[in-house]
């Protein structure tokens, strides 16, 4: 496993963090989903 430290917008991190609110999920459970998401 590979740790990755990114600097976002504070607005982003607003955003990504309710959506991962209203999933019942975490923040980092919801980025890697969406990575995963993309790179397919």
């Amino acid at each position: 496993m590979v740790n990755i430290n990114i600097i976002i917008e504070d607005d982003l991190h607003k955003k990504l963090k309710l959506e991962a609110i209203k999933k019942d999920s975490t923040l980092k459970s919801l980025i890697i989903e969406k990575l995963e998401k993309e790179i397919k």
